[in-house]
């Protein structure tokens, strides 16, 4: 009996200090972002989705915050404009499906409306027609009265569609001034640069004309490279081993994307120097030695603060796929009133990371 008192006790002290998963997610999914390593971001977001354990007062709103989460990584972190649209209509067809997740747990009410219309804005900025951006702006009426930044942005968009403005001309004024920020050193800015311009390869409804095109390729490979070549210094700035898996899928969609254009005669000149630019980037970044040296399992010498891959692979698995601390008595732990408290403040912490 008392062989089996002290198993008891030691399994309750395991549960004790298991963090919460939702905790987990928040605290991991800001590592890995702030950290560049966006294949195992990705992952990590979809790993969440699929498979993680919640909490079950709150299992919808962290899912929701899951798939939020994802589609900001896609547009302000890795510059696909394609996923981070398909993101976002999942995030919001998620919540649509049962608007009363907004609301039914009123400590997480703001935030969720915040990831809602957030979601909208960025389907906004990512949209392809004047039709698109209207029907999503709009949409966040859903949740919330409009912003008087949004309602003047709306008459403006407004003014362009009825002096015959194209909609091709509004992502190019947006790409202007992603590149001028750019320019003007925020780096940051970067992945919405590559983002906006993809725009106008991606999606042929939009229209462009062979200048503006042409344009658009150099400027979204060029990007491109930037980006990667700032992430992997990055990297080696806070001593962290450069995972090539992490940045090679970007390279590859790029190379795809831009390789598209090269038997159309007006531009292939262009597309096949921005191909070059971001093969000979994949090349240079296949040299990486990660794999090589082991950092897939162990950090590097002197580095505490580094999770390999194959580490991090396994405590995802435990800390998303078991549900933390259910059942706890109310005496020697948090009471059920202050576990949502601790999550809804990595929310915040976690919607001010992009904003």
């Amino acid at each position: 009996m008392a062989r089996m008192a002290k198993k008891s006790s030691n399994h309750l002290n395991e549960r004790r200090n298991k963090m919460l998963s939702s905790d987990y997610f928040i605290q991991t999914n800001q590592m890995l972002a702030e950290n560049k390593r966006f294949k195992e971001l990705i992952e990590f977001c979809e790993y969440a989705i699929s498979s993680a354990v919640w909490l079950t007062p709150i299992e919808r709103q962290c899912e929701a915050l899951c798939r939020w989460t994802l589609a900001e990584h896609y547009f302000f972190n890795i510059g696909d404009a394609k996923k981070a649209r398909e993101g976002y209509k999942s995030f919001l067809k998620y919540v649509d499906s049962d608007i009363s997740m907004i609301t039914e747990a009123p400590t997480f009410k703001e935030i969720m409306e915040d990831m809602y219309a957030k979601s909208c804005v960025g389907m906004g900025q990512l949209a392809i027609s004047y039709d698109e951006y209207f029907t999503f702006i709009k949409k966040i009426e859903t949740v919330r009265p409009l912003t008087k930044i949004q309602k003047n942005q709306m008459d403006n968009i407004e003014y362009n569609r009825y002096h015959g403005v194209s909609w091709c001309d509004n992502i190019v004024q947006s790409a202007q001034l992603e590149v001028k920020s750019v320019d003007s050193g925020a780096l940051d800015r970067l992945p919405v640069a590559v983002a906006i311009s993809s725009l106008l390869l991606i999606y042929p409804e939009t229209e462009p004309p062979i200048d503006i095109l042409r344009t658009a390729i150099d400027i979204y490979s060029v990007f491109v490279c930037r980006f990667i070549g700032a992430s992997v210094l990055h990297c080696a700035s806070k001593k962290h081993p450069s995972n090539p898996d992490n940045y090679r899928f970007i390279l590859e969609q790029a190379i795809d994307l831009v390789g598209e254009f090269l038997e159309d005669m007006e531009i292939q000149d262009i597309a096949k120097e921005a191909r070059e630019k971001l093969v000979k980037m994949k090349r240079g970044n296949d040299k990486s030695n990660f794999y090589n040296y082991g950092f897939a399992s162990i950090a590097p010498p002197g580095v505490t603060d580094f999770i390999p891959p194959l580490i991090l692979k396994e405590q995802m698995k435990q800390n998303l796929s078991n549900p933390g601390m259910p059942d706890l008595p109310k005496q020697g732990c948090m009471t059920l009133l202050a576990i949502p408290i601790i999550i809804l403040c990595g929310m915040i912490s976690l919607l001010t990371t992009f904003f």
